[in-house]
């Protein structure tokens, strides 16, 4: 049978090194598990490509891995030596060139960017214009755009594969689109989906550092994105509640969504880093109060993202911190786990649907989409279960 042709769309940032590390690893012709390997035939950077039809040099030479998987400068440096490098102009350049190959209804795209306008027009093209299809890690063109450009997108299922884009793939997106496709009505919805916030709850909680030192670490860690207000204004998580919601149906924008972000509004407009994670340090009483405060109600706080459906059919949509019973499921949540409690007509009371997961680095996002690029595979069958 013939390889399984991908595109990664951003190769050379992390989860695009480390997806193909995975890939290169475990999916190519090396591991002898599958009938159809994945074949990555290009990536992308923001001037140009790598491509070749009968895939790359990088996934010919496992034992490479390590020496580029540690640095995108590496990881540039070594295509470089490897590959000839075309520019391009447009995005919607790949789709001639695979026509052009004779490639047409063979390639999915693996897209690892937080590309906006230009990655929502390509994957409309690809959508809308040609046979191949999408796996994507990019919540962008699913949340902040109109719902028809959602339901445009995510109507072809068989070719447009966004499980990664909500809990890195934990099974959210997928039980959301069951429960639409048997008609089984969602009351509400409970989430804590930032492992970044998640960690600053719980490391605010133990109430022996403050937040502005928490925070610090938590960005030397890499946990939080380069400018840490970009987690901290909630938007992520906003992003991550209307994907969910227009996944069992709901028509539903940004302006929908009561948003409280997790410090005041004066701090998330700084604009440069080191000003922000100095300013942030006259935060830290007050925060130290709103968890002390928590904790004299027998209660903690978590940042939680919420759905109600309204007996007369209103939908409310809420994210900021809140107040729980710390042996609820959102209150025994440690560490940066994420955690969804899904409620149903049928599913409610001591049926909850509950789904937790680690919180999403690249190595768990990866993998996510590894997995949902194996469902695509044609023809896909049992392994021989071996170990190896």
């Amino acid at each position: 049978m013939a390889d399984q042709n991908v595109v990664i769309l951003g190769g050379s940032g992390n989860v695009g090194r480390e997806f193909m590390s995975q890939v290169i690893q475990h999916d190519t012709v090396f591991s002898n598990k599958h009938l159809n390997p994945t074949n990555i035939i290009a990536l992308t950077n923001s001037k140009g490509f790598w491509f070749n039809k009968q895939g790359l040099e990088i996934q010919k030479s496992p034992e490479n891995v390590d020496k580029w998987k540690t640095s995108k400068e590496a990881f540039n440096q070594y295509m470089q030596g490897l590959e000839q490098f075309r520019e391009y102009d447009n995005l919607a350049e790949f789709l001639n060139l695979i026509e052009d190959e004779g490639m047409s209804g063979e390639i999915v795209f693996i897209d690892v960017t937080s590309g906006k306008d230009d990655l929502r027009d390509f994957h409309l093209k690809v959508i809308n214009d040609s046979v191949e299809s999408i796996v994507t890690a990019n919540k962008n063109p699913l949340s902040i755009y109109p719902t028809e450009v959602f339901r445009t997108l995510t109507r072809p299922r068989e070719r447009y594969g966004f499980l990664c884009t909500v809990m890195a793939g934990a099974n959210t997106v997928s039980n959301l689109l069951d429960y639409y496709d048997t008609s089984e009505i969602i009351k509400k919805i409970e989430a804590c989906f930032s492992g970044t916030l998640g960690y600053l709850c719980a490391e605010l909680e133990k109430g022996e550092r403050s937040f502005s030192e928490i925070l610090g670490d938590a960005k030397s860690m890499g946990y939080t994105e380069p400018h840490p207000r970009d987690d901290l204004n909630g938007l992520d998580v906003a992003r991550k509640l209307i994907i969910c919601a227009r996944t069992f149906g709901h028509e539903v924008e940004m302006s929908d969504i009561e948003l409280e972000g997790f410090i005041g509004e004066s701090y998330l407009k700084i604009e440069d880093v080191n000003e922000f994670m100095q300013s942030v340090k006259n935060a830290d009483q007050k925060m130290k109060d709103k968890f002390a405060s928590a904790k004299g109600k027998g209660k903690t706080l978590r940042y939680v993202a919420n759905f109600n459906l309204k007996e007369n059919g209103d939908s409310i949509f809420k994210v900021g911190l809140r107040e729980v019973l710390p042996d609820s499921p959102l209150g025994n949540l440690k560490g940066s786990s994420n955690k969804v409690i899904v409620e149903t007509e049928i599913f409610n009371g001591d049926k909850k649907y509950i789904i937790e997961s680690p919180g999403a680095g690249p190595d768990v996002t990866a993998w996510g989409l590894r997995r949902e690029l194996l469902s695509m595979l044609r023809g896909r069958k049992g392994g021989d279960y071996k170990l190896t």
